[in-house]
């Protein structure tokens, strides 16, 4: 009997309204190491099925989608900011101080300006946020219903 193939080790899901943005990370990404199973969408609600039906161990975000906000999926990817259950990531085109903070009060584990992020620094800033995730206790870990 054949034997199961391996999982990539990190599975990212990539949430971009802009096609090429969205490309470009994911591509990238794929790149940086074959561990990564890097999926994409267009939009929040498709990102958010997405999220709900695979095994997501980060996140990036865009935070202006089409139709609707990204703070808005944002908050629905992590209802209880403070106790995390998937690494988030955000990336904007927003370079505002504020956009930022009002991130990561809503539980993002960075925020980076997409002209300045380089993809080897998203990828080193994604194990990083996955480990701080991985490290909180399960009972302090969100589990949705």
């Amino acid at each position: 009997m054949p034997s199961k193939p391996e999982l990539p080790a990190t599975t990212v899901l990539v949430i971009d309204g802009r096609a090429n943005d969205r490309a470009f990370y994911a591509e990238r990404l794929r790149r940086c190491s074959s561990d990564y199973l890097v999926l994409e969408a267009a939009d929040g609600p498709s990102g958010l099925d997405l999220y709900r039906s695979q095994r997501i161990d980060c996140v990036v975000l865009d935070l202006q989608l089409p139709n609707q906000s990204g703070f808005e999926i944002l908050i629905n990817l992590l209802p209880i900011a403070s106790r995390p259950r998937v690494a988030v990531i955000v990336l904007t085109r927003n370079g505002h101080r504020g956009v930022w903070e009002l991130a990561h009060q809503n539980g993002a584990c960075a925020c980076f300006v997409k002209r300045l992020m380089a993809v080897e620094d998203l990828d080193r800033v994604i194990q990083r946020a996955i480990a701080f995730v991985g490290s909180m206790p399960k009972e302090d870990r969100y589990q949705p219903s």
